[in-house]
């Protein structure tokens, strides 16, 4: 068994629970637990039979406990409030998503683990499910040959309740920054300027954009679009969506759930409509691959054993959250925006 890596888990809300579960897959020894309501520190020491202590400051932990990391599953608000003081102590950090608020905090991050030559990461996780690391493979063994076009629709109707039903942005601050990730990631490519419209329908019971539709330039002359709605009731997509890349030889996609498909041109002179055939992905992922919070954590966990830096290292994801912060700008502006890439 590889060597344990002791961590401290700060921000023991809801999410927590599946850090815990993948820590524990993983030999990561769990030596403290902070939470505002140290209550909730106590309640998921208790549910997962730790020893570990509780904390309500965790300005006090970091001073007080030794470890090798710490594990940021906060509110967005103080992540960088949280992971900046974690990487100023010197510990390796895995924080949830989003990476920071803004780009200058985000930036801040990135500038202050590489200085302290720390691993940092973002809980990513849907980059790491089994549907887009298909559609990876396939793309990459050239099935559709050159990707010109992405479209990914995302039509849904949950009732949250709490914070998102009055969140500024809520499509495009909680949820977009799945597929926009997951773009990236698929065509190894970085997103340029981006139109945005973001609207309430009449059938709404969000106050702030539940609604969205966007377009961005990705280099190398890609267009990427995203439709989606938090409150379409009625013919729901898979909570990733459902994809179509269009290539120079083809189109790939994927419904979301289990089917990823492709269908290849066979080129004929003078056809009105050239003829298809069907290719379906040909290998399987690895499993370490396509479980999502356990994937992230596992690579994060096997960087800070010294094996190579994890996909989702923050130096990478500060390209995700720039687009979703341009895709927002432009909704305000009303104007196409620049994303704000940082290198």
């Amino acid at each position: 068994m590889s060597s344990a890596i002791n961590a401290i888990l700060v921000g023991c809300g809801a999410m927590s629970g599946e850090w815990l579960r993948a820590a524990s897959e993983l030999n990561v020894q769990i030596v403290a637990l902070v939470d505002l309501d140290q209550r909730n520190a106590e309640k998921r020491r208790d549910e997962f039979n730790l020893s570990a202590p509780t904390y309500s400051d965790f300005q006090e932990t970091f001073r007080s406990v030794s470890a090798d990391a710490v594990f940021d599953c906060t509110v967005p608000a103080v992540h960088k409030e949280v992971s900046g003081a974690a990487l100023a102590a010197g510990y390796h950090v895995l924080e949830e998503k989003p990476l920071a608020l803004t780009i200058a905090d985000a930036s801040d991050l990135v500038a202050l683990a590489r200085r302290n030559a720390r691993v940092h990461a973002v809980v990513q996780n849907r980059r790491f499910n089994r549907g887009i690391r298909q559609m990876r493979r396939m793309l990459d063994a050239g099935v559709i040959g050159e990707v010109t076009t992405v479209h990914v629709d995302f039509f849904a109707g949950p009732h949250f309740g709490g914070f998102r039903e009055s969140m500024p942005h809520v499509l495009l601050a909680d949820m977009a920054i799945h597929p926009f990730d997951a773009v990236r990631f698929l065509l190894r490519a970085d997103a340029d300027v981006v139109c945005c419209d973001e609207w309430v329908p009449k059938n709404s019971w969000y106050r702030y954009g539940p609604s969205v539709a966007a377009i961005f330039r990705m280099t190398n002359n890609i267009r990427f679009t995203y439709r989606a709605s938090w409150c379409a009731d009625g013919f729901r997509t898979s909570w990733d969506g459902a994809w179509r890349i269009i290539g120079t030889e083809g189109t790939l996609v994927w419904d979301g759930y289990d089917e990823v498909k492709a269908e290849q041109v066979k080129f004929q002179e003078g056809a009105f409509l050239n003829e298809t055939q069907l290719i379906l992905p040909q290998e399987e992922p690895l499993a370490s691959e396509i479980r999502g919070h356990f994937s992230v954590m596992n690579q994060f966990v096997e960087a800070v054993r010294g094996g190579p830096t994890p996909e989702t290292n923050s130096a990478d994801n500060i390209r995700s959250l720039a687009m979703v912060l341009a895709a927002i700008e432009s909704c305000q502006t009303g104007q196409w925006t620049a994303v704000r890439n940082s290198k």
